[in-house]
């Protein structure tokens, strides 16, 4: 009797952790309400929604490398060289006509993220830009770039059309965008989150600009004059990242997850 209780002391935690699986990640879908969403699970750029699509890719690729959630995300590769060599990957996603926009994505910053100021060209980075297509022939634009912190980081810019002429570009007000990526970001998932309006009319000050950085606040304008023109005064086509003027020294790779749009706030 005492061998055969012996036996099964030894063999129940055996046969107990042999049936333990681990439970597969979940990953949590949005609300059926928001007007897109992708995840990259799919493994490809063929998710659409509501007339949203992607549209061309430079050096931009789903990949199994770093994600957030699940298996894959969206890749943007910046070849590295020297100083004054620029760099480019972009994304572009088409989407119906509309005066407001809303987006939020994650976004991973590399380890080796260093953003260099060029002493003899200029050293801003596109981060996110949002326009009426064509982009080439601006009437509603506007983007967010990075300019360098001096510190190898990056501050927050602002880009804007009126009526097809670029205007002066400036820092969020009250210094909220100023080292906006920090050496503490590296190898790290940041949460984004932006909110774009037209302005109402040609001489309207209510256009709205804003940026959340892991939900605080880091851009805070809206009372912009950005109008379009006249029937222009809307958007329908952005991208992702995008012209890199300081370059990278070494081979730099972001990686962005859980897209979504939506023509009011989350």
């Amino acid at each position: 009797m005492k061998k055969c209780l012996l036996s099964l002391t030894v063999f129940l935690p055996l046969f107990l952790i042999s049936c333990t699986k681990e439970e597969p990640k979940v990953v949590e879908e949005p609300s059926e309400n928001i007007l897109f969403f992708d995840n990259f699970e799919k493994g490809d750029l063929s998710q659409t929604k509501n007339n949203v699509s992607y549209g061309s890719s430079t050096y931009s690729s789903v990949s199994n490398k770093v994600k957030k959630d699940g298996e894959y995300s969206l890749q943007f590769y910046y070849k590295g060289g020297l100083s004054g060599e620029d760099a480019f990957a972009e994304q572009r996603i088409s989407y119906p006509n509309t005066g407001e926009l809303w987006i939020k994505y994650d976004l991973y910053i590399p380890n080796n993220y260093t953003h260099r100021k060029e002493e003899n060209s200029a050293s801003n980075n596109k981060f996110l830009a949002v326009y009426k297509s064509d982009y080439r022939y601006p009437g509603f634009h506007v983007n967010w770039s990075l300019s360098p912190n001096n510190t190898g980081g990056s501050n927050l810019t602002l880009h804007r059309y009126r009526n097809g002429t670029e205007q002066p570009s400036i820092s969020p007000s009250g210094g909220l965008g100023t080292n906006f990526i920090t050496e503490d970001d590296h190898g790290k998932w940041i949460h984004i989150m932006a909110r774009i309006k037209a302005s109402s009319s040609e001489k309207a000050t209510d256009g709205v600009m804003q940026l959340w950085k892991n939900d605080v606040l880091v851009c805070d304008e809206t009372a912009l004059n950005m109008y379009g023109g006249i029937d222009e005064n809307f958007m329908n086509e952005m991208y992702l990242m995008g012209w890199s003027n300081s370059g990278y020294l070494e081979d730099t790779v972001f990686y962005i997850d859980n897209l979504s749009l939506n023509y009011s706030s989350f």
